[in-house]
């Protein structure tokens, strides 16, 4: 009783038009639903989702502190997107994500986040990219051995860390002129870099983790700067005259006095949001993708003949991968599924302000949407919005709003790696296909199980037996 009556005089929804499903506690909101429903194993991000099936496209939620709303609407997002004023990167995120990526572009509005966006878009035009492909084929020779490895043992292997080791090798060249060579040797900091970010997450639901796993927290982000530093050292000893990649130019800017405030704080900063952008989103591409197609025989089929009837046995190139129209869908299909991007994005609003269906929300509202939920609306989608079908792609009209399919952002954030991610994840399959690999799940029968609050990934991993083709 004492419960209800405190929810009652909690009410202090902004709209009364718009329902809030959870009983509120004294001092700790909803949190203790939130706790309570991790702890019995529900997914968070496919709890949510089906409360927006059962409540609708907005309603409220009172965490500890402040007001949220929840939306699942293409035109508000829109509206949050591009509006950089009226809605910014939430403080929340910062104190939970603060200690790994520093001031760099995730966590960052306003001046500071154009800036730092200015400096990195020459990496990713279409002549750097171009050259990037020397790159890919470079790292998928150590891919397609350790592949071979466990074909020849008949031993299964885990797709989101393999392609995490891939990806970290590749963007290790591309962005910092570093040789990681993890495929061939694993390195500390990649299982580092995601204890710390399974912890983010844990503490949002468990905050009494931050004292129980203090230790392993501290221990884990040590190894990560480490690991930051000795990149950052090995390019300032080895000069950066006539290298292209983005850590080379900073420090080439820096020395002409063409940028300011260029710390030792700012480059490890820039090293590790580019790492995390490099790594983790074409990783987890790669994984979803391999997942859809082992589960898919005919499309898997489909994507195989394309690339012998295009690329063949050529080395593959940009141009190769602009022809493989067939793949382009899959991989529109998996990133509509299984974006691999933040599965909880948060805005904060500056002032009070009237959204799109006419809700009110004050100055100091957090608005959270997630692209898994945008991404499976039946009424943009149709009745088959929760199939894998790459077909629908072919259809002229297929987006009836800009926003409803966001798997990279949209607006002034968009992702400026978008175009390099597709691209890479293409070339990866072709090679992959061209040396006649099949990889096919271990439990084809099994859900994902889905986790993450900086990407979403799948909690269990993606576990698949390496087989050949004749």
């Amino acid at each position: 009783m004492m419960t209800f009556l405190y929810s009652s005089w909690r009410d202090v929804r902004p709209d009364k038009s718009v329902v809030m499903p959870h009983l509120c506690l004294p001092y700790f909101g909803n949190m203790g639903f939130i706790i309570w429903r991790k702890f019995i194993g529900k997914q968070i991000l496919l709890d949510t989702y089906s409360k927006i099936r059962k409540y609708g496209k907005y309603w409220f939620s009172i965490p500890a502190v402040g007001m949220e709303l929840v939306i699942s609407d293409p035109p508000t997002v829109k509206l949050i997107l591009e509006d950089l004023d009226s809605f910014i990167i939430s403080p929340v995120r910062s104190a939970i994500f603060g200690d790994l990526f520093g001031q760099g572009i995730f966590l960052s509005n306003g001046e500071s986040w154009a800036y730092q966006r200015n400096l990195a878009r020459p990496i990713f035009g279409v002549g750097p990219r171009t050259e990037m492909f020397e790159v890919y084929h470079k790292c998928a020779k150590n891919l397609v051995s350790l592949l071979n490895e466990h074909y020849e043992k008949k031993k299964p292997i885990e797709l989101q860390q393999l392609f995490k080791r891939f990806t970290l090798d590749t963007f290790g060249e591309i962005g910092f002129g570093y040789c990681i060579d993890s495929l061939i040797k694993p390195v500390p900091f990649s299982t580092a870099f995601d204890w710390v970010q399974a912890e983010a997450e844990n503490r949002v639901t468990l905050p009494w983790r931050k004292f129980t796993h203090g230790r392993e927290w501290k221990k884990h982000l040590e190894e990560i700067e480490n690991f930051l530093q000795q990149i950052i050292e090995k390019r300032r000893k080895e000069g950066w005259e006539g290298k292209s990649d983005f850590l080379s130019s900073l420090l080439e800017m820096e020395s002409k006095k063409e940028i300011n405030g260029v710390t030792s704080k700012f480059l490890r900063d820039q090293v590790v949001n580019f790492l995390v952008a490099g790594r983790d989103t074409t990783a987890i591409l790669l994984s979803a993708t391999f997942y859809y197609l082992s589960l898919y025989p005919d499309v898997d089929n489909k994507v195989r003949q394309e690339i012998n009837e295009i690329v063949g046995n050529e080395i593959v190139t940009m141009k190769h991968t602009k022809e493989l129209k067939y793949l382009q869908n899959v991989i529109d299909e998996s990133l509509r599924l299984f974006p691999p991007a933040v599965p909880f994005n948060t805005r904060l609003s500056t002032k009070d302000i009237t959204l799109p269906n006419k809700v009110w929300i004050p100055k100091g509202t957090t608005i959270m949407y997630s692209p898994y939920w945008i991404h499976r609306l039946k009424e943009y989608w149709g009745d088959d919005a929760e199939e894998f079908k790459p077909e629908r792609w072919e259809q002229k009209d297929i987006l009836k709003h800009p926003y409803q399919y966001v798997p990279f952002q949209k607006g002034p954030r968009i992702c400026l790696g978008m175009n390099m991610a597709q691209e890479e994840a293409k070339c990866c399959i072709a090679i992959l296909y061209q040396n006649h690999f099949k990889l096919e799940l271990v439990s084809p029968a099994e859900s994902l199980q889905y986790a993450g609050m900086a990407i979403l990934y799948s909690k269990d991993g993606i576990n698949v037996n390496v087989n050949k083709l004749n």
